[in-house]
C-alpha cells in the first residue's frame, strides 16, 4: 500500500520515551468546550459552554464584547442546558433545559419523578432572572425582536417580549407541525409544513383564520429565504418520497431552486442540479440557500462532487462559482464584509476561514492559528466561531472581519482549567485501503518503550471528519482526549477518516457499497489495522479497535471478520444488525435511516457484524445507554447473547435512562473507567 509519512511515523513509534503513569481519575475529560453559538444583529453573541458536569451560557455585545454569564446548570439530574437562541436585537435569550424524547424526557439521573424539558427566557441585562415558560420548544423570534413563538402541545403560542412574564397567547392552533420559520417585517410567518414525504410552503398572518399556501405539490421543500425587499421567497425543492422504497437519508439528493413572487403568486424554477448535490442533514443547513442582495442568491451544491458556493441571479441563468473546485465548504455566513466561509481549500485535513465577495468570487483569507474551526455565526462586521487545536478544546473567538483580528479569544485560563495531557500531538498520515481507496488518519504517538500495543479508533456518524486536533463537537473532543491519554499510557492509536466521512468530496462520502450494501468502508479499517501492525515499535499481536455509534459498528465488523488481526475491542452504542429496524416510536432506527428495504434485509444482515459471528473470536466490551434513540440498546443486548452462545468473552456496561450522546458527564467518566482497565488487561503496554 502507498503510505506517506511512513518513515516519520515509524521513527516516532520506535523512539523511546519516559513512560507515563496511569491516571487515577478523569481530569483530562473535564476540559471546557463551546457546545453552540447564537448571534443577534446588533451585533452580539451568546454561547453555551460545557465543562465537566456544568453547562453555562455567556453573552457579549459590541463594541466591548465583555463576557457576561447569563445562566448555569449542572447535568447531575440529567437536565442540563441544551439549546439557546438570541433575539435579533440581542435583548433576550431563550434556552432549554433537559433533553426531549418522543414519549417522555430522558432521565439518566434516574430521578423520581423524571426531569421535565423546559424552555426559559432571560434578558441579556446582567443579573436578570430567567422566566420559566414550562414545557415548550423551538423558540422563534420576530424580525423586530418584540415577539417570540414557542411550540406547546401541537400548537403555536406567542410571548410578548415587552411583558415576558405574561401568559403566552395562542398564535396558531395546530401550528406545532410547522417548521423553518421566516418572519416578515409585518409579523407574518412563512413556514414549511411536512406532509409525510412531501411538503407545502405556507404564509400565516397573526389572527388569520386560514393559511395562504405559497407552493404545494408532490415534492419536499426546504430552507425558505425571504428577499431583502420582501417581494419574493426562494426555496429548495427536493423529490418527494416514494411509498415503495425506504430512502437513505445520508445520501445526497438532486434539487431545484424555486422563486415565488409574493405579489403575483407566480412560481418559477430558477435552476436544477444535474444529479445528487446536497444532504440537508449536514452541519450547516441554513448555508444551503441565502440572498446576497435583492438580485442575487447564493447556494451550496455538490454538482461537481465538491461542496461549493455559487451565485445565481433572481432571473435565473447559469450560476457562477464563488468558492474554488476540489475542496469543501463546511459552513458559510453572510456578513457586512462579505461571505464568511469555513472551508478546507488550503488543506483538506484541517479547516480554514476566508471572506468571499459573492459578486466577484475574490477571496481574502481570515488567518487563524487553529486547525479546526466551526459553528460560525455572523453579526454585522463580526463573526463568532469555535476554534480548537491539538492542546485546547473548541472555545469561542469573536473576529472583527474588517481587520481579521479577534476581539474576544477564550482560553482554558478563562475557565480556570489546566489540561493534564502532556503527550505529543497526533501526526497526519495518508493511507491506502485494500481496494486502492486513499484515506487519511491521525497517529497518536505512544509514550514509553516498545513494543507498543496498537489501537484503531473509528469515529461515528459516519458523516464526520477527524482532525489532528480536538474536534469541534463535544462527543469527539472527548474521544480525542481519550486517544491522547491512551497514547500517554503506551498505545499507538490510529484514528482514521474512512470512506463515508465528510471533507473529501461526495464520491468519498457516498462511496459505492458503503454501509449495509457491501460494508466497503471496512476495507479502510482493515488496511489501517494492517498498517498499524506493520509499524516499527508496534506489537502486531496486540492490535485492538474502539469506537462509538458507527464506530461501534465498525468495531463489530473488525472483531467478527478479522479476529486474527484485532485481538480485542470496545464497542459503544454500535449498530450490529443492519437488517433490524427499531420498533420504538420516534426512533432514528439506523436500518430505516440508511435505507434498508424489506427486500434488502438478507443482504443487510450478511453485511453486518451479526452476519460473521462464527468467525468472531476476540473479546469485546460493549457499552450502551438504555434509552438511546439513535441506536436501540437492543442491538447490544442481542449481540451479547449471540456472542455468549458461541463462547466469545463479552462484558457489558449499560447506563439506565441515558441517551446516545451521553447527557451526563458522569457517563463519560464511567466509559473511561471501564475502557482503560479493559484495554490494560487485554492489550497491556510493555513495562
Amino acid at each position: 500500500m502507498s503510505i506517506r509519512l511512513l518513515l516519520l511515523a515509524g521513527a516516532l513509534l520506535a523512539a523511546p520515551a519516559a513512560a507515563a503513569s496511569a491516571p487515577s481519575d478523569t481530569p483530562f475529560l473535564d476540559f471546557p468546550y463551546v457546545d453552540s453559538v447564537t448571534a443577534a444583529k446588533v451585533p452580539a453573541f451568546a454561547w453555551l459552554t460545557r465543562q465537566a458536569d456544568n453547562s453555562t451560557i455567556f453573552f457579549a455585545r459590541a463594541p466591548q464584547f465583555r463576557r457576561i454569564e447569563l445562566a448555569s446548570r449542572t447535568d447531575e439530574g440529567g437536565d442540563p442546558i441544551t439549546d439557546l437562541l438570541l433575539s435579533p436585537d440581542g435583548n433576550h435569550l431563550a434556552y432549554r433545559t433537559g433533553v426531549p424524547r418522543p414519549v417522555e424526557p430522558f432521565n439518566p439521573g434516574s430521578l423520581v419523578p423524571a426531569p421535565q424539558v423546559k424552555l426559559w427566557l432571560v434578558s441579556t441585562t446582567p443579573g436578570a432572572k430567567a422566566v420559566d415558560l414550562g414545557e415548550a420548544s423551538e423558540p422563534s423570534f420576530s424580525a423586530d425582536g418584540r415577539t417570540m413563538l414557542i411550540k406547546r402541545d401541537g400548537d403555536l403560542y406567542s410571548v410578548d417580549l415587552r411583558a415576558p412574564r405574561a401568559k403566552p397567547k395562542l398564535f396558531a392552533k395546530g401550528g406545532g407541525e410547522w417548521s423553518q420559520f421566516v418572519w416578515t417585517k409585518a409579523g407574518d410567518i412563512i413556514f414549511v409544513d411536512d406532509r409525510r414525504g412531501y411538503s407545502f410552503l405556507g404564509r400565516f398572518h397573526p389572527g388569520a383564520t386560514r393559511v395562504d399556501w405559497l407552493e404545494t405539490g408532490v415534492d419536499r421543500l426546504a430552507v425558505p429565504v425571504l428577499s431583502p425587499s420582501e417581494d419574493a421567497v426562494a426555496v429548495l425543492r427536493l423529490p418527494g418520497q416514494k411509498h415503495s422504497t425506504t430512502p437513505d437519508q445520508t445520501e445526497a439528493e438532486p434539487y431545484s431552486i424555486d422563486l415565488i413572487d409574493l405579489g403575483s403568486g407566480a412560481i418559477r424554477a430558477l435552476w436544477s442540479t444535474r444529479g445528487p448535490a446536497i444532504t440537508l442533514a449536514d452541519d450547516d443547513p441554513e448555508g444551503a440557500l441565502r440572498w446576497a442582495s435583492n438580485d442575487t442568491l447564493v447556494f451550496y451544491s455538490e454538482d461537481d462532487n465538491w461542496g461549493r458556493l455559487y451565485a445565481l441571479g433572481r432571473h435565473g441563468g447559469a450560476p457562477r462559482a464563488i468558492t474554488p473546485p476540489g475542496c469543501e465548504v463546511a459552513e458559510s455566513e453572510k456578513t457586512d464584509a462579505g461571505l464568511f466561509v469555513i472551508h478546507n481549500c488550503a488543506d483538506r485535513d484541517t479547516r480554514q476561514a476566508s471572506l468571499f465577495d459573492p459578486a466577484t468570487g475574490t477571496a481574502r483569507p481570515v488567518r487563524q492559528p487553529d486547525p479546526v474551526l466551526a459553528d460560525a455565526r455572523a453579526a454585522g462586521d463580526y463573526a463568532a466561531i469555535v476554534a480548537a487545536n491539538a492542546n485546547q478544546a473548541p472555545l469561542l473567538r469573536i473576529l472583527d472581519l474588517r481587520t481579521g483580528r479577534p476581539v474576544l479569544s477564550e482560553t482554558y485560563a478563562d475557565y480556570h482549567y489546566t489540561s493534564p495531557l502532556t503527550g505529543a500531538a497526533p501526526v497526519e498520515v495518508h493511507l491506502t485501503a485494500t481496494d486502492g481507496m486513499p484515506f487519511t488518519g491521525q497517529l497518536f504517538v505512544p509514550s514509553g518503550p516498545g513494543p507498543h500495543p496498537g489501537l484503531v479508533y473509528v469515529h461515528g456518524g459516519p458523516q464526520r471528519q477527524m482532525f489532528p486536533s480536538f474536534h469541534y463537537m463535544g462527543y469527539y473532543a472527548s474521544d480525542y482526549a481519550v486517544n491522547r491519554r491512551l497514547a500517554e499510557q503506551g498505545y499507538a492509536v490510529l484514528a482514521i477518516n474512512y470512506r463515508s466521512g465528510i471533507g473529501y468530496g461526495r464520491a468519498f462520502r457516498d462511496a459505492p457499497g458503503r454501509a449495509w450494501r457491501d460494508a466497503s468502508e471496512y476495507r479502510d479499517v482493515l488496511a489501517a489495522g494492517r498498517w498499524l501492525a506493520s509499524q516499527p515499535g508496534v506489537n502486531p499481536n496486540q492490535i485492538g479497535i474502539w469506537g462509538g455509534s458507527y464506530g461501534g459498528l465498525l468495531t463489530g465488523q473488525a472483531l467478527s471478520r478479522n479476529s486474527d488481526l484485532f485481538k480485542a475491542g470496545v464497542g459503544i452504542h454500535g449498530v450490529y444488525d443492519w437488517s433490524w429496524p427499531s420498533p420504538i416510536k420516534g426512533h432514528l432506527s439506523p436500518s430505516t435511516y440508511f435505507g434498508v428495504d424489506k427486500k434488502d434485509e438478507d443482504r443487510a444482515r450478511a453485511n453486518s457484524p451479526v452476519g460473521h459471528l462464527d468467525t468472531w473470536r476476540s473479546p469485546v466490551l460493549l457499552i450502551h445507554g438504555d434509552e438511546d434513540m439513535n441506536v436501540d440498546v437492543v442491538e447490544t443486548v442481542d449481540l451479547a447473547q449471540r456472542l455468549r452462545e458461541r463462547g466469545v468473552e463479552v462484558r457489558t456496561l449499560i447506563f439506565p435512562g441515558e441517551a446516545h450522546d451521553f447527557i451526563r458527564h458522569a457517563e463519560w467518566q464511567k466509559v473511561w473507567r471501564a475502557l482503560d482497565p479493559y484495554l490494560l488487561e487485554k492489550l497491556p503496554p510493555a513495562k
